[in-house]
C-alpha cells in the first residue's frame, strides 16, 4: 500500500494503489480546494480544475489526463486531484488549491460590474433591435 503524506496538513496515510487524491484526502478530512473552489466544483469529474495539487515525483502518479491537459498546460508539476491516481509512496502539497482559490477570489469581485454593463448592454441591444424593425418597445 502506498504511503501519502499531505504537507500542509501535516498528515501522512496510507492507501490504495489506484484511488484518486481527492478521494483519499477527503477520507482523511484534507481540503484539497481554495477560495470559492469549496463550495463551487465539480464534484471530481475534471470540469472545474480547482483541486490543484503539486506532488513531489511524477512517476509515483499516473500520467495526465486529457481533462488535466485541458485545465493545466503541464505547468510545472501541478495536477488535478480528482484526475490523479496514486501509484507509489508521495508528497503531496495542496498549495497551488490555496492560490488558485485566491485568484479566483480576485475574479468573482468583478462580478457585480460585469451584471451590471452586460445586462445594460443587452438591454440596449434588444431596444434597438425593436426600434429597427419598428415596433418599439415603449
Amino acid at each position: 500500500m502506498p504511503i501519502i503524506e499531505f504537507k500542509e496538513a501535516n498528515l501522512t496515510v496510507t492507501a490504495d494503489e489506484g484511488q484518486d487524491i481527492r478521494t483519499i484526502a477527503q477520507k482523511n478530512k484534507v481540503d484539497v480546494y481554495g477560495g470559492p473552489g469549496k463550495l463551487l466544483n465539480c464534484r471530481g469529474f475534471g470540469l472545474c480544475g480547482t483541486d490543484r495539487i503539486k506532488a513531489d515525483a511524477k512517476d509515483c502518479l499516473s500520467p495526465m489526463t486529457w481533462k488535466e491537459k485541458l485545465h493545466l498546460e503541464e505547468k510545472g508539476g501541478v495536477r488535478l486531484a480528482c484526475q490523479t491516481r496514486l501509484v507509489a509512496d508521495v508528497q503531496v502539497s495542496i498549495a497551488p488549491a490555496i492560490e488558485y482559490g485566491n485568484e479566483l477570489k480576485e475574479d468573482l469581485k468583478m462580478l457585480p460590474a460585469l451584471i451590471v454593463f452586460g445586462g445594460g448592454t443587452l438591454f440596449f441591444i434588444v431596444f434597438m433591435l425593436f426600434e429597427l424593425i419598428g415596433k418599439p418597445l415603449f
